[in-house]
This record gives C-alpha cells, sequence and structure tokens, in this order.
C-alpha cells in the first residue's frame, strides 16, 4: 500500500450514507411539524357562548376559541354612526362556564372614520374561559385598566410554537 492509496479512498459511500440521514432529517422534521400543527389546533375549541353589547359601532367576531389556558378573538369593526370614532377602547370580558370573571382586555380604536371597517385580533392568556362579553367603552373607562389589561397577547401560531420548542431544546 502506497502513500497515494490514501488520499485517493472513495468518499462516495460516505456522501451516500450523509444524503440519506439528511433527508430522514427532513422527514422527521415535516412530520414533526405537522403533528405539532394538529395537536395544537386540536386543543382549542370554539367559543360558541358570547354577547356583544355595542350597537354603534358593528362589532363583529369571526373567530373565537379558547383552550385551558389561552385562547383567541378574531373579527371586525365598523364605523355605522354618523359621526367618527375618536378614543374609543373594545372590552373584553372574560369568563369561566359559572359566570366567573377571570379578566378583561382592551383594544384601542384610535380614529374609525364613518362607513369605515377594521379587523382587530386579541389573544389572551386566561385558563378555563368558555364566554366572553364585547362592549365599548371609553377613554376615561379604559385608563383605570391595568398594563396587562391594555396588552394584547400575540396569537400563538405554529411556527411561534416550533420557535418555542427549540429554543427549549438549545437551552436543555
Amino acid at each position: 500500500m502506497s502513500y497515494m492509496d490514501i488520499w485517493m479512498y472513495n468518499s462516495r459511500p460516505r456522501i451516500k450514507v450523509f444524503l440519506c440521514y439528511f433527508l430522514i432529517f427532513i422527514a422527521f422534521f415535516i412530520f414533526s411539524d405537522i403533528m405539532i400543527f394538529l395537536y395544537v389546533r386540536s386543543t382549542f375549541k370554539p367559543m360558541e357562548s358570547y354577547e356583544i353589547q355595542a350597537i354603534n359601532p358593528e362589532i363583529t367576531v369571526s373567530l373565537a376559541e379558547a383552550s385551558k389556558t389561552s385562547g383567541n378573538v378574531k373579527g371586525t369593526i365598523k364605523n355605522n354612526t354618523e359621526e367618527e370614532l375618536i378614543n374609543k377602547y373594545i372590552k373584553f370580558d372574560f369568563y369561566t362556564p359559572r359566570d366567573v370573571n377571570v379578566g378583561t382586555k382592551y383594544i384601542k380604536i384610535d380614529k374609525l372614520e364613518r362607513e369605515e371597517e377594521k379587523s382587530y385580533e386579541l389573544g389572551f392568556r386566561y385558563s378555563n374561559v368558555s364566554s366572553m362579553k364585547i362592549s365599548v367603552v371609553n377613554e376615561e373607562e379604559a385608563q383605570n385598566a391595568t398594563a396587562e389589561e391594555l396588552e394584547i397577547s400575540p396569537v400563538i401560531t405554529t411556527v411561534g410554537l416550533i420557535g418555542k420548542i427549540l429554543a427549549l431544546y438549545v437551552i436543555f
């Protein structure tokens, strides 16, 4: 065996093994992403019981869902009055099945012209929520709110969940 035989070693089988491992990793990543998405979707149940106490402006709810620890509310608000709305708040009161108020959230309506429609999105982190009441309040009532009530929690998506799992994996 000469000196050149060591450097002329055939490395093609190593590349094939590496490609097989890479394809297995990609397949596992896609499979786990799909399974995580399906699990998260299965934990959220639609909230059928909600009451909209505001007539002017018109508030609609397109999505209201809650899990045991959090939830999401999405919808639109339309100004059907004759004047523009300035410095109003949408107030969300969240209740348990026994009608115990577990929390309140506020969304600020900066300026809403006549016949203008805007969408809203709200995430909340309250336990055991089964119903909610939606109303429109003035700025004076919202000034008494805490910082937590004025904070709009981001709605967690699959990408956010995977990012958190990867961060925990790297940390530990």
